[in-house]
Formats: C-alpha cells, structure tokens, sequence
C-alpha cells in the first residue's frame, strides 16, 4: 500500500506530467466514444425508418422491383394456417402541405384501418381512428409541430396533384416514427392506391404468426402462395441499403480513432519511461530496503491506473461533445436528421476498457524497466543499455511486424482481406518502422545535426549526444511525432483525393441546369415522392427549356443485393454522362435503348460481374437476366446502383411515375428559364434547385464529416505535440549540470537556448521527414484498398501544398513547442545548476 502512495505522491508532485498522461487518455477515449456513438446513431436511424414501420411483423411480402405485390394476396395469406393477421401498406415518401404553404417532408402510408392497428404499436391521442373514408391521421408529434389540429384540412401531393385531406385524428407511437423523411401520415388504402396511381396494388403485406404457430411451417406454406415476384422476408432485412450507404465514413471514423489511440499509447508509454529516468534513485533505494519488483512495479502501474480512470472520466464527456457534432455533420451527409445520441452504458464501458487499457499498457514497458533497476545502477546519471542501443528483440520485433503488415495490406488491397483490414495492418506497421528507428538512430541523429546552420553546429552535436544517451525516450518521442503526423497526412491526403473524386463525378454526371423535384430521394431507400403526372408538358413549355428527363429511382434487388434501379431517358448526352469504369463511353446509350444496363461499381465489384456478364434483376415474371453494357462510378446509395432505359423499365418491368425531372435551359435565357420554372414549381409546392445549388448542397453534405475527421487528425497531432513538451522539459531537467557547466566555460543563455532548440529541430526533423513520405504511402494504400469496396479505384494525387504544409506545419509547431523549456532552461540561476544532484 505504501508503493502505491508513493506512486500517488509523485503524481501531485509533477502535475505537469500527471495532465500530460490524463490528457493522452482523455483524448484517446473521446475518440472511441465520439466514434461509437455516432456510428450507431447513424445505423439506428435508417433501422427506424424500417423498424417504426415493422411493427408486431415477423415476416412481410415484397417485390423487390417497383415493391408492388397483388392486393388479392392478402387474403391467401390470411388463409393460411397459423397466421394471426396480416397488415397491407402502400407507403410512399411524401410532400405535406400546410396552409398551401408550409412543407413537410415525410412518409405518407395507405394502410387498411381495421388491420393495420393489429399489427402496428399506435394509439389515437386526439381526434378519430382512420376509417375508410377521405380523412388521415397524423403523427402527433408532427401535427405539434406544424400547428396542425384535428379537424385542419392538409394538402397531399401524390402523383394526381395536390390532394385535399381532412386530418380526423392524431397517433401516437412507442416507436420512433421519425426518419430521414419526416414523421408519418396515415391514408386509407383504396385512397392511397389511387391517388399515388397503384391500384389494386401494395407495397408490402406485414404477417404476424399465431401464438404457438410452427414459424418455419408458416413461412413455406405462404411462399406457396407468392407469385415469383415476390420475396417473404425479415423487415429488418431493409436496412441492408443502409449499412452499404454509411460504410464507407464509418471506416474513416475507425481509421482515425485506431490512429488516435495508438499516438495517445506512444505518449502515455514516453511519460512513464520519463517518470522511471528521472525516479531512478528513488526506485534503486526503494529496492535497497527491500522493496521487491512486484512492488516496484505496482507503484508505476498504480499512477497509471489513477491516471487512466481519469482521463477515462474526462474523455468520456468530451468524447459526448465530439459524437454530438458529428451526429449533426452525419445527418447533413445522409440529408436526414438522425436521432439524437441515446446514452447507455456500453459505449461508456468500451470508453473504459480502452482508456485504463491505453494508460495500463502504456506503462507495462516502463514498469518492468523500473521493477528490474538495480540498485547499483540508481548511482548512476546513465544506464548502460541506455547509451549502447535498443532491445534486439524488439528490432527482429519491428522488422517482422512490417512483413506482416505489408503481406496483409497486399491481401486487402486484392480483395482477398475486409477493407478494415488494412486500417489495423497500416497502424501496426507504423509501429513496426517505430522499433526499427533505433538501428538507424545514431546515424540520422548524426546527420540531421551536421545539417543544420553553421551558427548551430556546436549546440546540434552537444544536443544530438543528449538525444542518444536516452535513447529509448528519444525513439519514443521521434514516434509519437512521426505516427501521428503520418496519420494526419495519409488521412488529409484521402480525405482530399475522396472529395476531388466525388467532385470528379458530380461534375461529369450532373450536368443539367435545374432540376425539379418534391424531395431528396432517401438514402437508405431510394425511394422520393412521387411528382404529379403531366408535369413535364409544362416545364417543356417554357421558353428556353432545351431538354427534359424524368428520372425514377425504385428498390431492386440484383444477385441478393438491394440496389437502387435509376430509370431515365438517355437519348440526350446533353443531360446525361458517366463516369465510365469499364465499358465504351461512345456506345452506352444504344446499348441501353438496346435493353441492357449500366451498373456501379460497388455493385459489379459485390457480385463479381463485368461488362458483358448478366445482371439478374427480379420481376414481375421471376428473375430476368440484363446484360452489362458498362460499369461506372457512383456516389447515389453507396455505388449499388443500376441504370436503365425508361422505355425498357416501362415496358418489362412496368415502372411509371416520376421522382425528379432534369432540365437543360438555353444559357442566354437562364434567367428567364430560372424565373418560369420557379412559379412552376411554387405553383405545384415543388422544389426547384440549380446545379450550383445542387454543387453547394452536396459540398455541404462532405464538409461536416471532413470537418469531423480533420477534428480528430488535429487531436492526434495535440497529443503528440504535448509529447515532445514533455520530452524536452525533462530532458531539459537533466541536463541541469551540464548547463551549469557550459555557463561557467561563458556559454551564453542563447547557446543553451540552441541547444534545446537543436534538440527539437533534431527530432521534428528525424520524424517529420519519413512522416511526410510514410503519409503519402498511407493514403496510396488507403486509396489502393477502396478498390475492394467500392469496385474503382481513387485516383491517388499528390497535394504539394498538403505535403510541404504538413512538414513546415510540423516543425514550426515542434520548434514552438520548444519555446517554453528553452527559456526555462536560460533562466535557471548558475547556482542551481552547479548544485549536486
């Protein structure tokens, strides 16, 4: 117990040092908690929009194309035994109008009133249930909200206009009915198949089983029943779509954390080694007396634990902060607004594992260096080990640990490993080049000091021999430094080359003047609200309108991958291009008029097709075979994307209706065109936007999350700068005599202030040097890795202002951080340096 107050004592007696450790592990905890947080924020939100609607359901019905079953359907089901009620829906992503003014975007359901509150958890809270008249029923919390009150007539766009509807009552549900799209909206479902133009159709039939019923008995008796069209499945089963949308960000948040995390471990094991240095009489007197080496070694590993529980405590509530952000800057990316952060214990305990494992396995290394002192060796200034070299183990360590890691990115970047492979091989093999440095220390030492200016050259060799005498610490700090400013430039690097591809891509395929739609299509879902049928006659009306497309987007299924089925016109190259992967740009739009399709290339990537193969997509008519004709490049729904013709969707799959229409205006007019196709749009409650607005909203929707992710570089960058502080207050600490005795000889405060920043130039050189290359390496590796997801590769660039930035950027803050141990080195009274220590 006395070991452990000391180990406290000596905490509260070097404060600077206790903050620096704390500080390490608050910022590595906030990392995973921030990360954790949102990334389950974003996954629980698309699981609502699906699980709110899901119900009592254990399985539903669904045609994957256009997502229409036979409403006769519903009764052979119902007569099947061991079903206890089923629950039809045509659900639809919707425009409700208030007071012909205030829009709403949400998801309106035409559902049977009598079944569906069987199967659904809802209740009316004011007003009427919905009966098979006209009227609706609204979410409550979206009638609040909007000012709407029973009795309050709203306004339904629907693919035959504007709809008139009566609200007779207000629901409330135990699950969230919130979603990317709003809040919900009940219709009667005769009314909602003929206003949305779907008659005698639905979209799904939801099936909950008898109590006691043979679920598995149940389930092949309907699929008995189904027409090939028609799939029985688990509703959880639709957020899929989701899961490929948000996996690429995800792995960059993950990225960043494991980056974060392994810079605050370096830090935490550097303090401690610098603890065990400068305690050495101490700890050589403890064991004189009889302290053994557990004991030893619990002093250390008690200040770690303090320290980490701490640092847990305080990461934790800025790791909160961070996932608030980044939950918003995560709903702007997806155009939804996810929920907000549900606090519960797990990411809280993960919070913990990570932040007292970061501060325990930080100081294991020093613990057992201090647990096998002897006490001879506490006499003296050096430790032998110390001036001849590093471990040969952990070099063979370090060496073997770089072949692995370079086998295992090889593997990821064929596709033959995950892709979150090659996050955790390229941390690991940064640790490897890490165990390595000490080989080659003396030398770059060496070198980097005969390198600086002639006015420095005394200073950079009496810092250089400083710099080898502790050669462990000076490895450790040259690798906090280097891991993290490797990781901020191949993140930066990425983050740069992922934009400018995504620009790349918006740039060539968007490339019409205005667009005319009633909402965003879902990301999770493809699906938009419907625009009103005959719309195009009027946009084509106006004067200066060029050319006019109508796109639809609809949830497939291909190969047993959702995908989003793009269905457009592309006779016009004026409103339409692609950024073509694989296949012959010039011939595309005959083979689509020709029947076959365009796929992205995450698709063709998942189900390791090529142009030429035959991408089974589901219909009406069971599983029909569309060839090939190209493979491009697509940010819509994660790359899961497949083109089709109109004429072809209409005639064998019988797809209809309109999610956005493209407009190509005569430039000259494009002010005028603007203005009439705004009152054509206010007139309808539609929403008009321009390709800049269009630009500006998607560099909106990348920037929240880039911000994000530089947040997290410059937090990793923080830790490391608060390493070489450390360093060089300590080193400066030790080098107290020596200072004594170079001012005696007449060396000058300026001298030893040289020193000190010598020392600094030395290490920001030796590190930010193979940083900058190793960085761009990463992101070549990163970029390189992508292929196996999204089935193209990432045009890897070099940023020279990004590379020179980050090197200059690196010395100067290591040179600044520098500052305060110089003037504190100058200042020390002559006295006080030539005292015996």
């Amino acid at each position: 117990m006395i070991y452990r107050r000391l180990g406290l004592r000596e905490a509260r007696q070097h404060p600077g040092r206790a903050i620096l450790t704390m500080a390490s592990v608050a910022i590595g905890v906030a990392a995973v908690v921030a990360v954790t947080f949102t990334t389950r924020s974003t996954q629980t939100a698309f699981d609502e929009i699906f699980q709110s609607l899901a119900g009592r359901a254990s399985l539903e019905v669904v045609a994957p194309i256009g997502q229409t079953v036979p409403a006769d359907l519903v009764e052979k089901i119902l007569a099947v035994p061991g079903v206890e009620t089923v629950a039809p829906r045509l659900q639809r992503p919707a425009v409700v109008y208030v007071n012909k003014k205030t829009r709403i975007q949400l998801v309106a359901a035409a559902v049977d009133p009598q079944r569906d509150v069987q199967v659904h958890d809802y209740k009316i809270v004011a007003g009427k249930p919905l009966t098979n008249t006209k009227g609706a029923v609204m979410s409550q919390l979206l009638a609040e909200s909007l000012g709407v009150k029973v009795g309050d007539e709203v306004e339904l766009l629907t693919r035959s206009g504007r709809i008139g509807v009566d609200v007779v009552g207000l629901f409330a549900s135990n699950a969230s009915g919130m979603s990317g799209q709003g809040a919900g909206l009940l219709i009667p479902l005769r009314a909602g198949q003929t206003w949305f133009l779907a008659p005698r159709k639905l979209d799904t039939i939801q099936i909950v089983f008898a109590e006691g019923a043979d679920e598995a008995a149940v389930a092949k008796a309907i699929e008995k029943q189904l027409p090939a069209n028609a799939e029985l499945r688990h509703p959880a089963n639709r957020s899929a779509m989701a899961e490929e949308t948000i996996l690429s960000t995800n792995q960059a948040l993950l990225m960043a954390r494991a980056f974060i995390i392994l810079v605050a471990v370096f830090v935490i094991t550097n303090t401690f080694l610098i603890s065990v240095t400068q305690r050495r009489r101490q700890l050589g007197i403890l064991r004189a007396i009889g302290g053994s080496r557990g004991q030893i070694a619990a002093l250390v590993m008690s200040e770690a634990l303090v320290m980490g529980v701490v640092g847990t405590i305080v990461g934790s509530l800025i790791g909160v902060l961070i996932a608030n952000y980044l939950n918003a800057a995560m709903g702007a990316i997806y155009e939804t607004t996810l929920p907000p952060i549900r606090f519960d214990a797990e990411p809280f305990i993960w919070a913990g594992v990570f932040g007292v494992g970061m501060s325990l396995l930080g100081a294991i290394v020093p613990a057992v260096k201090a647990s096998r002192l002897n006490p001879l060796d506490a006499l003296r200034d050096v430790l032998p080990d110390e001036i001849e070299g590093g471990s040969r183990w952990l070099v063979a360590a370090g060496v073997f640990t770089v072949i692995v890691c370079g086998a295992l990115l090889a593997l990821s970047i064929m596709g033959r490993l995950n892709s979150s492979v090659a996050v955790y091989a390229g941390v690991l093999g940064l640790v490897g080049l890490v165990l390595i440095l000490p080989v080659a220390l003396p030398v770059i030492t060496r070198t980097v000091a005969a390198l600086l200016p002639r006015r420095m050259r005394v200073e950079g060799r009496i810092a250089s021999r400083q710099l080898l005498i502790h050669r462990s610490r000076t490895t450790l700090t040259v690798g906090v430094v280097f891991i993290a400013a490797s990781a901020a430039i191949g993140l930066a690097n990425t983050v740069l080359d992922n934009v400018q591809d995504v620009k790349n891509w918006y740039e060539k395929t968007l490339i019409a003047d205005f667009f005319v739609r009633a909402t965003m299509p879902d990301m999770a879902t493809g699906l938009a609200a419907d625009l009103p049928d005959g719309l195009d006659s009027e946009i084509l009306a106006v004067n200066g309108v060029q050319g006019i497309d109508a796109i639809r987007l609809i949830s497939a299924k291909a190969e047993k991958q959702n995908v989003i089925l793009i269905v457009r016109g592309f006779n016009d190259a004026s409103l339409q291009q692609f950024d073509v992967v694989r296949g012959d740009e010039a011939k595309i739009r005959g083979q689509l008029a020709a029947g076959e399709v365009v796929v992205g290339s995450v698709l063709a990537q998942r189900t390791k097709l090529n142009v030429g193969d035959e991408l089974p997509l589901e219909t009406e008519e069971g599983i029909k075979p569309f060839r090939i004709a190209a493979i491009v490049n697509d940010y819509q729904a994660g790359g899961l994307t497949v083109y089709m013709d109109r004429a072809v969707a209409e005639k064998q799959l019988e797809i209809g209706g309109v999610d956005v229409f493209v407009v190509k205006a005569d430039h000259a007019d494009i002010d005028a065109v603007r203005q009439q196709l705004l009152a054509i749009a206010q007139s309808h409650g539609l929403i008009l936007q321009s390709f800049s607005e269009l630009q500006g909203e998607i560099d909106g929707m990348m920037s929240g999350v880039d911000a994000g992710l530089w947040g997290m570089v410059v937090l990793g960058l923080l830790v490391a700068t608060f390493g070489v502080v450390n360093t060089l207050m300590i080193s400066v600490l030790e080098q107290t005599f020596e200072f004594g005795l170079l001012r005696v000889v007449a060396a000058t405060r300026g001298q030893i202030r040289k020193i000190i920043f010598a020392q600094a130039l030395i290490v920001a050189v030796m590190a930010m040097a193979p940083a900058v290359i190793t960085g761009i390496g990463i992101a070549y590796l990163i970029n390189m890795a992508t292929y196996a997801v999204t089935g193209h590769i990432i045009d890897f660039q070099l940023h020279p202002s990004l590379t020179f930035g980050a090197f200059f950027l690196g010395l100067l803050t290591i040179i600044i951080a520098a500052w305060i141990p110089a003037e504190r080195a100058s200042r020390v009274p002559l006295g006080g340096m030539l005292r015996v220590r």
